[in-house]
């Protein structure tokens, strides 16, 4: 299910980009998704959130070894809402916020990509999370990591709509840092959340399982420009 409400960034162009208050509103937007998913005793769901860019270089970091302006204003951020969301935490949230500190102690750990180029790399830290998404669906989807901590990667970013066939139902949310000029590109870039979610079980949270709140726990948030308003209404109306 696909929520649109139209919302607008406040932005202040002297004071950030636009692409900054893109990812702080996702960031924001994730946090109030995950507590909900992780807290509730019904179920316990994985969150993830899909990023899409223009270049990779935005990201990886190179072979001059500089760190790239985009990977180090979404982790800098990151950084700020994990500490912004443990202060509002609750005394019975004791176990999302020793998720949430796992995740303040290693932010690099929380995020990963996948890029065209990657195929050719022969960096084994890159390969390796590159097969965690594209191959390793349970692993991905699990709050444990191999070692028994807590897995706490679900920020996953690329450039296209990931490898054709890749399917997890978990992505909640969906920001568009890269123009999209192609109504199918959007299609397929949006697609990659139209999916009915699963607990830790494996178990589809469907109407079987939640009855009627199978609408308010299937939400997929959008940021994206201006130029996917007509397009998500129109998608809207014909879902």
């Amino acid at each position: 299910i696909m929520k649109t409400t139209g919302e607008e960034l406040d932005v202040d162009i002297y004071m950030t980009s636009y692409q900054e208050q893109m990812l702080r509103l996702a960031l924001q937007r994730h946090f109030e998704t995950e507590k909900v998913n992780f807290c509730n005793r019904t179920y316990k769901i994985k969150t993830l959130a899909l990023f899409f860019i223009d270049d990779i270089t935005s990201y990886r970091v190179g072979n001059d070894g500089k760190y790239p302006y985009l990977l180090a204003k979404f982790e800098k951020l990151l950084k700020e809402q994990i500490e912004k969301t443990i202060v509002s935490l609750d005394s019975h949230d004791k176990e999302y916020k020793k998720y949430l500190e796992a995740s303040l102690a290693d932010i690099s750990a929380c995020h990963a990509g996948y890029f065209s180029q990657d195929n050719s790399d022969s960096d084994e830290d890159i390969a390796k999370e590159v097969d965690i998404i594209l191959n390793g669906k349970k692993q991905l989807l699990s709050f444990v990591n191999e070692k028994g901590g807590y897995n706490t990667l679900r920020f996953l970013f690329s450039k296209w709509t990931l490898k054709e066939g890749w399917d997890n139902p978990n992505v909640f949310q969906i920001c568009t840092l890269k123009q999209s000029s192609s109504d199918v590109r959007k299609r397929q870039e949006v697609g990659r959340g139209l999916r009915l979610c699963v607990n830790q079980n494996g178990e589809r949270m469907d109407i079987n399982a939640l009855g009627n709140d199978v609408h308010n726990v299937n939400v997929l948030t959008v940021i994206a420009s201006e130029s996917y308003d007509s397009f998500a209404k129109a998608l809207q109306t014909e879902l």
